[in-house]
């Protein structure tokens, strides 16, 4: 199950870095991710609130930007150059960034076990 569906992916959230192709496997990967960080927390009733949406979206995109190569700040392509920006953090700090950005606030990240 995904949190998120294309039409909410680009006329809510305004997303165009993940192609309808790839949408449905990153959306269902990036639902998964949540259910992780959130223990499973999402499920009680969380599914249709747009913080949830929109951490979808973002886990989304970074995992799709990931596929393409990480955080790539420049290319060329006669002389072949590529320079990364690299933000200090692993891909799963990263990841769980995006998701804190959305839903730090909700209670649903948090370790507790009576949250």
């Amino acid at each position: 199950m995904a949190y998120v569906d294309y039409n909410y992916y680009r006329g809510v959230y305004f997303g165009d870095a993940v192609p309808e192709a790839d949408f449905l496997r990153l959306s269902r990967q990036a639902s998964a991710y949540l259910d992780q960080v959130t223990f499973g927390r999402i499920r009680g009733g969380w599914e249709q609130d747009s913080r949830v949406k929109d951490a979808c979206c973002a886990v989304m995109e970074l995992m799709h930007r990931e596929e393409q190569g990480g955080e790539v700040a420049s290319a060329s392509n006669d002389g072949y150059s590529e320079t990364y920006v690299t933000s200090g953090r692993t891909v799963a700090q990263r990841m769980y960034a995006a998701a804190v950005q959305y839903l730090g606030m909700t209670g649903l990240m948090c370790r507790s076990v009576n949250a």
